[in-house]
């Protein structure tokens, strides 16, 4: 019988908007540089692939917030060097980053508050387990997002990430549920599912649109569906 319910954070509860590449042509324009979200947004494929590729290669950088936070801001410098403005693209990256740590720079989900909303009228201990910085906490309290999570587990924070099962065991502990009895919810089969599984959790993929039919979990296409598949 499930008691918890936790849930990633970022392309899970919500997403960055203004987008990343509106965000770098505004902070780009307000530094001097004669550029727009038409020069920033080519470069946005290349700039998930570089995060991926870092990601594979070693993503311990979410186990520490300094290791966090420089992840973002490679990501923002090395779209500034493919747009041509890599002579200042320590202080737009810097800007940007700060842009990306207030909550008027991110939006929830459609479906996010009345899923939320719901598990908690029924009864879940709800959480968050998420591969974030120190700051997470703080976010989602900006976001009036916190008052429905019992806890909040960021991989900075406690110095481990997913998918190392290790996070999803401490938020276990935090929620005082056994693994079998917690469902966890998020984006990635490979960090969400894998690691929820490793743990002993039910994983659940949130699949928006329709992108992970390979993925061996159990998959949503709405938060909607959340309350009745537990």
């Amino acid at each position: 019988m499930t008691e918890a319910v936790f849930f990633d954070v970022g392309s899970t509860l919500l997403f960055p908007c203004p987008s990343v590449a509106e965000t770098l042509a505004r902070v780009a324009a307000e530094r001097g540089h004669d550029v727009t979200v038409r020069d920033m947004e080519p470069h946005m494929p290349a700039m998930d692939a570089y995060y991926e590729a870092e990601y594979l290669r070693d993503g311990d950088f979410w186990c520490s917030h300094e290791g966090s936070t420089a992840i973002w801001l490679d990501q923002y410098r090395y779209v500034c060097h493919l747009a041509g403005i890599g002579h200042d693209a320590e202080g737009v990256a810097q800007a940007a980053h700060a842009c990306y740590r207030r909550a008027n720079h991110w939006e929830l989900y459609p479906d996010v508050a009345a899923c939320l909303r719901a598990l908690k009228e029924a009864g879940y201990l709800l959480g968050v387990v998420s591969n974030w910085d120190a700051g997470l906490e703080g976010l989602l309290r900006d976001l009036r997002l916190l008052p429905y999570f019992d806890f909040v587990t960021s991989s900075a924070v406690v110095g481990y990430r997913k998918p190392n099962p290790v996070i999803f065991e401490l938020a276990c502990e935090q929620a005082r549920v056994d693994p079998a009895a917690a469902v966890h919810v998020g984006d990635r089969p490979d960090a969400d599912g894998d690691g929820a599984a490793a743990a002993g959790i039910r994983p659940i993929i949130i699949d928006r649109h329709d992108a992970e039919a390979a993925c061996p979990y159990e998959r949503v296409s709405t938060l909607a569906d959340i309350l009745d598949v537990l």
